[in-house]
């Protein structure tokens, strides 16, 4: 695993040396040449291949991967491979292929010996010919593909013949910027039990919501007639997105085309009473409440636009004092990648704000944050997180893209982790499950090497100040990386601890100096860190802020602390010597527990430079 470390040339090793390898990953670099045929041929164990991000050119020889069987993730996406796509015929259990961002041509692949794929990405290539998914992909009972996106390539296809058979299980399906023409049928995909609906009603199979689509989207087309009726607009819960096609160049809106073309779907009223109704309660309303609502707006948009110039104006100056230049999305744009905050998107909510998935125009997947704070003190937290963290590049810390403010609303947009977040999986016994000794390990280095570069090779120094599980994201591939920043501050190089009135953190992992004395400095993310090691180790929540210390202080006196490892775990004889060296580690935490003292992290964290540090 090597990947984003910007590391040049051609590919770097001959797979005869690793043909035992279950993971190869060298995304996000600058590697160049053909593709690496010859090197990985004889990796036939291999799972997961992602070389995406790369400069990888010309076609993919047609035997390339047929030996390597077991794959269950292919990531080739944003290279200059050119040809017909791979032959993949032999790897029957792929559940991700993101090919997309290349120059492929031709029909699309066949897939249809593949049983368990859940995600595939083919857009923005060069793919024609019609799209018929039951000659591509496998339509069977049994098949679990949930998302496709074909978009961007010269595809053609009649929506009008799709039916449950033609759509399996796919729950998300884009096909913007292709040569698809005509007329949508919104009614008759609704009455084919193709979408989602909003009312509930279980003898229906049209209510089902694991099976139907959740997005359709068609963006960028050449449809130029919709056929819909009111009910399809009230009932229909698929967002359907038609934005770019003739239909959507309107002159008079109307209910199908704000439902098709802008995502706002209702019903206005469409009968002359209702219209009636409605003129004789806006006057009466209008005429007693006329020099009210005039004084209320004046003074609103009087403060509003006060508060925005003000808010405005301290956001730039303390971007400009800082020299920091932070990418800036419009409001509307992050509004629309989450479909206006979507509670489908959301991935986590927290005391300071939640977090969405979004989805870009330009199909790149984020984690939008929308702040609740409204408050100076709020903002001022906003601008800590903007600060700190704009050009601070770091492979165990969440990477920020940029942010938004505009007026009440505060949005960071980072990029997006696709796995979970520590806590979560101290919680939950069946992905606890799941991981072994060494996942665990890789976990406790990444917090260790992302502490290390805040402490010692930022400059100046970065104190994060609520290091935790729920703060520690992990990959797909298990890398931690260290997120929220909003109670970070920089640290003097030349002072050895600062003191605050203010205590922030979250309890259970904060130090006694800081707790009683107020004191900062980089032990204060040392402390919280052991704190997360034992929990790691044992898998379990630490409770208070005294139980986990405490009790490995009295586990060190009995000579019992290797009753802080969790008991389910599986250790080979390797692996328990790694136990009894972190045992050894335990004791110094066991030592350090009335006070920290000035221990640093290479001292906390011996393992560093063991043989633990290669995996």
């Amino acid at each position: 695993d090597v990947h984003d470390n910007a590391i040049e040339g051609e590919f770097p090793f001959s797979g005869d040396e690793y043909a035992s390898l279950l993971t190869l990953d060298l995304s996000g670099n600058k590697f160049n040449g053909s593709f690496p045929y010859l090197q990985i041929k004889n990796i036939v164990f291999l799972q997961i291949l992602n070389i995406a991000r790369n400069d990888f050119k010309g076609p993919i020889p047609e035997p390339a991967l047929e030996n390597i069987t077991q794959l269950v993730e292919l990531d080739l996406s944003s290279n200059a491979l050119n040809g017909t796509a791979p032959t993949l015929k032999t790897i029957k259990n792929l559940q991700v292929l993101d090919l997309s961002s290349n120059m492929f041509t031709g029909t699309l692949p066949d897939l249809t010996t593949m049983h368990s794929l859940r995600s595939v990405n083919l857009s923005r290539n060069a793919f024609t010919g019609a799209v018929l998914l039951s000659s591509f992909f496998n339509r069977t009972e049994n098949n679990s593909l949930s998302v496709l996106d074909l978009s961007f390539n010269q595809l053609t296809t009649d929506p009008n013949f799709w039916n449950i058979s033609e759509l399996g299980s796919l729950q998300e399906l884009y096909l913007d910027n292709n040569l698809i023409n005509g007329t949508l049928n919104i009614s008759q995909l609704h009455a084919l039990g193709l979408l989602r609906t909003k009312i509930t009603n279980s003898s229906s199979s049209t209510n089902s919501t694991s099976s139907v689509l959740r997005v359709l989207s068609l963006m960028n087309n050449n449809i130029s007639k919709v056929i819909y009726d009111v009910n399809d607009i009230a009932n229909t819960a698929t967002v359907i997105k038609l934005q770019e096609n003739p239909f959507c160049n309107f002159s008079d809106p109307n209910d199908g085309t704000r439902c098709f073309c802008e995502q706002f779907c209702s019903i206005s009223g469409s009968t002359e009473d209702s219209k009636r109704k409605i003129v004789i309660i806006a006057v009466v309303v209008s005429v007693t409440s006329l020099l009210i609502l005039l004084v209320s707006l004046a003074a609103l948009l009087y403060r509003n636009s006060k508060y925005k110039r003000y808010l405005q104006l301290q956001v730039q100056q303390r971007f400009e004092e800082l020299e920091v230049k932070p990418t800036i999305f419009h409001y509307s744009e992050l509004r629309t990648a989450t479909r206006d905050f979507n509670a489908d998107l959301k991935l986590g909510e927290g005391a300071f704000g939640a977090v969405y998935k979004g989805t870009l125009p330009n199909g790149n997947t984020m984690a939008i944050k929308q702040l609740f704070a409204k408050t100076s003190k709020g903002v001022d937290e906003f601008l800590n997180e903007v600060i700190l963290l704009t050009g601070m590049k770091h492979r165990n810390l969440v990477n920020l893209k940029g942010c938004c403010i505009c007026e009440q609303q505060q949005l960071l947009v980072y990029e997006y982790v696709d796995n979970s977040e520590v806590d979560q999986v101290l919680l939950s016994n069946s992905n606890k499950n799941l991981l072994n000794w060494h996942v665990w390990l890789k976990i406790c280095l990444g917090v260790a090497r992302g502490l290390h570069y805040l402490h010692a090779l930022a400059h100046p120094k970065i104190i994060h100040r609520d290091i935790k599980a729920s703060n520690i994201l992990i990959t797909k591939y298990y890398e931690a990386k260290i997120a929220d920043f909003g109670l970070a501050l920089f640290f003097p190089d030349e002072q050895s601890y600062i003191l605050t009135k203010h205590v922030a953190g979250t309890k259970r992992y904060l130090a006694p100096k800081h707790t009683s004395l107020g004191q900062i400095s980089d032990n204060v993310d040392v402390f919280s860190f052991k704190v997360l090691y034992l929990e790691n180790i044992s898998r379990k929540i630490n409770i208070d802020e005294k139980y986990a210390l405490d009790k490995t202080w009295n586990l060190y006196r009995e000579d019992k602390l290797i009753d802080l490892i969790d008991k389910t775990m599986t250790l080979n004889d390797e692996e328990k010597m790694e136990v009894h060296q972190f045992i050894e580690n335990i004791k110094l935490f066991a030592n350090g527990k009335s006070s920290l003292g000035t221990v640093k992290e290479e001292d906390e964290l011996p393992f560093l430079s063991s043989s633990s540090q290669s995996r």
